[in-house]
């Protein structure tokens, strides 16, 4: 065996990468310190360590899971109730066949429960008229609303230039006649 094949080799396993099979050597260096300080002659913190590893995960290469089976072996030894001492959980899949297989498909949806989705469309759809009642309102507010818009802006702007057009031509009218009047007095 190459250094490279040793390197992926940890307790007996192979691990398909290098970080992999140093998590599983950070695991034996754990599991080395556990059986340095555990007391084993007291069931009851063995299996408060146990369940402390389970909760934080302590253990996930095969490593740490077959030091978690072994516990539970000694633990049942101890007479420890089963139903005291919880099933190890995996954190990985075995199969990429679940989506083609249809038997692993059948059992699956018996497990799942059945999601009714006819209350959540009613929520939908009742948020949806809402949501078109609170964009029409704003439409009509744009519309009805002095301040100039990107939809009104263009008459907006027209409307204001014609007016002051209009009070040009008005005061051009008064001073017109203003200085007509001033020219026709002698």
């Amino acid at each position: 065996m190459d250094k490279k094949e040793e390197e992926l080799v940890v307790g007996g396993y192979r691990f398909g990468t290098v970080a992999d099979a140093e998590a599983a050597r950070t695991e034996g260096k754990k599991i080395a310190n556990l059986e340095e300080h555990l007391d084993y002659r007291k069931p009851q913190n063995v299996l408060l360590v146990y369940n402390k590893a389970i909760d934080n995960r302590v253990f996930l290469t095969p490593v740490g899971l077959t030091y978690l089976q072994k516990m539970q072996e000694q633990m049942a030894k101890w007479g420890v109730p089963r139903e005291k001492i919880r099933p190890i959980p995996l954190y990985a899949t075995f199969s990429n066949k679940t989506e083609n297989n249809s038997s692993v498909r059948r059992s699956i949806a018996a497990r799942s429960p059945k999601v009714e989705f006819k209350g959540r469309f009613i929520t939908s759809v009742c948020i949806n008229i809402l949501m078109a009642a609170a964009l029409a309102a704003v439409i009509y507010l744009s519309m009805r609303s002095d301040t100039p818009t990107i939809v009104n802006y263009r008459t907006a702007v027209v409307n204001e230039f014609s007016q002051w057009e209009q009070e040009l031509t008005e005061r051009e009218n008064a001073v017109r006649e203003a200085e007509r009047a001033l020219n026709s007095t002698p």
